[in-house]
């Protein structure tokens, strides 16, 4: 018998929920300024994105490897 955690089913839920919503690296951007603070996202809505996309991409660029690694042990 699988047992699912409800932690993890929550997660696969938030992932799911990200894929189907059409989440771009943009978003992941602008939700990285709004955990900094009200002037990292008046900032960001200014124009000043450079260095949230940069954070984005990295993000997204390690998960990425940290999956391709998982999946190969698996």
């Amino acid at each position: 018998m699988l047992a699912v955690s409800i932690v993890e089913f929550k997660r696969a839920k938030l992932l799911q929920d990200a894929k189907l919503s059409g989440i771009t690296v943009t978003d992941i951007a602008r939700a990285l300024a709004t955990m900094a603070g009200a002037k990292a996202v008046s900032d960001f809505d200014a124009g000043l994105t450079s260095g949230y996309l940069n954070r984005a991409e990295a993000l997204l660029e390690m998960a990425t490897e940290f999956a391709q690694e998982r999946r190969g042990n698996d």
